[in-house]
């Protein structure tokens, strides 16, 4: 949510200085409708699996959503 906000809001964050070329190229595409963005829930992030802990079931969902398999896995 904080991505959005930042990047549809105009107004210099002083946080967020590290950002502002990329979010004033983002704004750029933003303002000519060529990117939308949306707020996607955290159960429905399938990267969280590479940079949260999750269950397994969780987890192996995510995975497979982004054609990721076990090479370990006997098959």
């Amino acid at each position: 949510m904080s991505a959005i906000n930042i990047a549809n809001n105009p107004v210099q964050h002083d946080r967020t200085k590290h950002v502002e070329i990329d979010r004033f190229f983002i704004k750029e595409k933003i303002d000519a409708g060529i990117v939308s963005l949306a707020y996607v829930r955290s159960g429905q992030q399938v990267a969280h699996c590479l940079t949260k802990g999750m269950g397994t079931k969780e987890c192996n969902l995510a995975c497979a959503k982004m054609g990721m398999i076990d090479i370990y896995h006997p098959s």
